[in-house]
Formats: C-alpha cells, structure tokens, sequence
C-alpha cells in the first residue's frame, strides 16, 4: 500500500510538473528538475533560479524565503520523483546576489549546497550571486572546433565529480573534472566517432547528466546519458 502511495505521488508529481513546464517553464529547467537525483547548487538559467534540497526521510515541507521580500513570503518546495525538494523561482530584477533562509519543517536553516555570509544581525544567510552563474560555463555536452568534447556539471561547490562511460571502462577513478567555478565542473575529452553513453560520479555516487535529455540504458541495464559524436 505504501509502494503504491509513493507511485502515485510520483504520477501526480510528474502530470503537475509537466503542466507547469508548458505554462512557465521551459523543457531544459523542466527536464532539470525531474531528473534531479540529488541537492546541488541553486541552478540559473533563462531568468529563472531552480534551487534543490535534500532532507532526512521523514522530512515533510521544505520552504525559502527572501531577503528582498523581508522574508515575509514563504515559497514552498515540491518534492521530484527522486524525493529531491524542487523550487523555481524568477530572478529578481536589479539584484546581484539572492539572499535567502530555508525552513525545514519549521526549522530556520541555511542552504548546505551554497555560499553563507552573516547579516548585520549576526543571522547566517544562503547566497546566490547571478552575475557569477549567468557567466559561467552553462551546463551540458559541447564539441569543440578542435575536436574535443566538453563535459560541464554543476553541482554543489566543492564536490568530487568524475565522469565514466563507455570510452574510459566506466572507471570512476580514471577521468575526474575541474572545477572551474564555484559549483561548476568541467573535462575535455576526444571522443571517437559514434554512440557514447557516460554517467558522473558525484561524489561517490553515481547520477545520469541532468543536463542532457538524451537517456538509454547501458549494457549493464543502467539508466545512462548519451551522446553521438560524428
């Protein structure tokens, strides 16, 4: 009985995504925010920042607010069908850096997944810089003019990020990425012609690029992402 509950949240959860991507969001935050396997760093795109959060097992509303709105406002998350607490948000206008609390089941909270600073009461605040994220590397699968391949995920600022696949033996120790900016992580690789299916492993975990709707299963029956190299 408890299975099936789960299922049907995660139908429910999925029909009530899909109505909101075709409404307000577009397919790539959409596709974000249900393949989210676990909390990273707020992510920013196309005027909007999509914020993640990972609790205990029993923990039950998960909500934000901002200091720009005198934290008076209380923006509740949603849970994707990985159990991952999804939030988005529009950017506000003429602001920097966002600067906002959790409340985790009526407990104040900072975001584990990024930046602190104090306010001028001594309260610890979670930060967003946009100017920062809007100019770094956007996340996804790039061929370069030179023939490279690059590889970029975002996740939470100083995680151990490797990726592995079909073109290294998926060897989780053998192609680890830079980060090359507070929570994004980067690798070029040469990749020969044809079909290549990859996962990163995040800090020892295992995770398909939720930056590339491209999906199909390995050899070993593993959800995968791939891409094709020509």
């Amino acid at each position: 009985m408890k299975a099936a509950g789960h299922v049907l949240r995660i139908l429910l959860w999925t029909l009530i995504s899909v109505s909101a991507a075709a409404a307000s969001l577009d397919t790539e935050i959409h596709h974000h925010i249900l393949n989210t396997q676990q909390a990273e760093a707020p992510f920013v795109t196309e005027g909007t920042v999509t914020f993640s959060f990972q609790g205990a097992e029993n923990t039950q509303v998960v909500s934000l607010t901002l200091e720009h709105e005198n934290y008076r406002k209380f923006h509740t998350f949603e849970r994707n069908p990985f159990g991952i607490f999804m939030l988005t948000l529009p950017v506000p206008e003429n602001q920097n850096t966002i600067r906002y609390r959790l409340i985790v089941d009526g407990l104040w909270t900072v975001d584990p997944n990024a930046p602190t600073e104090r306010d001028n009461r001594g309260i610890n605040l979670s930060t967003v810089s946009i100017s920062q994220i809007n100019n770094a590397p956007k996340p996804g699968v790039y061929r370069q003019k030179n023939g490279m391949t690059r590889f970029v995920y975002q996740g939470m600022p100083g995680s151990r990020v490797a990726i592995i696949g079909d073109f290294n033996q998926w060897d989780p120790y053998l192609t680890a990425l830079e980060e090359s900016r507070p929570g994004f992580f980067e690798i070029k690789i040469q990749l020969p012609p044809g079909k290549h299916y990859y996962r990163y492993v995040v800090n020892g975990h295992e995770t398909i690029d939720p930056a590339n709707p491209q999906k199909a299963r390995n050899g070993w029956g593993k959800d995968s992402s791939f891409i094709s190299e020509n």
